[in-house]
């Protein structure tokens, strides 16, 4: 990697982290804004946006569109954090084997144990923040059941899409983390399967390396069960346990899975996109 694409890097992961933060005090902002003693019915009107490929129109409610705004920062963080990582850690290129004339390789630094879970416990403290913690005040009485009823779901809805989205990451970085201390545990060990052909192996790299469906599951899984608090609280047992339940087994699935990482024939710090 080039001085100058490192500074690039460096540049555009200043930039989404900024922008990440934005995005969560946006959240903050809208929790303040939803509590004011205002009248919030003015967002339930429909407004006209126009999109698509021939501008097709469609209607959204404005309040659809004021809690998008964080989701919107998200995204455009994300556009800047990941080439920014790719850029300052690791190398792109170009390999053959796809019938499309091939496929994106990446390879990158792994990120140390440490600042690992140090992101854990920052996803894990905005699922608490996000969600957690209007839930348990609002059941006591206090904030968000203060304030009047279509302000109150605002909250609700808001707390149920970017805490449950925290909780997806906890459970996405977690499951890497323990997948990647497996594999480095099996390499310093000389684990002699890591250099045996599996039958199964073909399989496993697709699943696994090319398309880390176990990472899907898992944060599919986790948003589940982040959100699952907020069934209970403003839902049913049923739809609790439901809601619990296939978290918990989507969770699981991606764990075990993670764990056979090591039959994909592939080094852990790297990835490949099918191009």
């Amino acid at each position: 990697m080039s001085a100058r694409g490192e500074r690039a890097g460096r540049v555009l992961l200043g930039v989404g982290v900024v922008v990440a933060v934005a995005a969560v005090a946006s959240v903050l902002v809208l929790f303040w804004y939803f509590g004011l003693p205002i009248d919030h019915g003015s967002l339930s009107k429909d407004t006209t946006i126009r999109g698509g490929l021939f501008l097709t129109e469609g209607t959204v409610s404005e309040g659809g569109v004021v809690l998008a705004v964080p989701a919107g920062l998200l995204l455009v963080a994300s556009c800047l954090l990941f080439p920014g990582y790719f850029l300052t850690r690791g190398r792109m290129g170009l390999s053959s084997g796809s019938r499309l004339g091939g496929s994106v390789v990446a390879t990158y630094r792994v990120l140390g144990t440490r600042a690992h879970l140090a992101w854990i416990v920052v996803a894990i403290a905005l699922w608490i923040g996000l969600l957690v913690v209007p839930l348990a005040s609002g059941a006591a009485g206090g904030w968000p059941s203060s304030i009047e009823e279509e302000a109150r779901q605002y909250i609700y809805i808001l707390s149920g899409i970017y805490g449950g989205l925290a909780a997806g990451l906890a459970a996405l970085l977690a499951v890497s983390l323990g997948k990647k201390r497996r594999f480095l545990a099996m390499a310093e060990a000389a684990d002699a399967r890591l250099e045996t052909a599996d039958a199964a192996q073909a399989f496993w790299r697709w699943y696994g390396y090319r398309w880390r469906i176990d990472g899907w599951l898992a944060t599919v899984g986790g948003i589940l069960v982040g959100v699952s608090v907020l069934a209970l609280a403003v839902g049913t047992p049923v739809v609790f346990g439901a809601t619990l339940a296939i978290g918990v087994g989507l969770l699981a699935i991606g764990v075990v899975t993670a764990l056979q990482f090591w039959r994909a024939g592939e080094a852990i710090g790297s990835a490949e996109g099918f191009a």
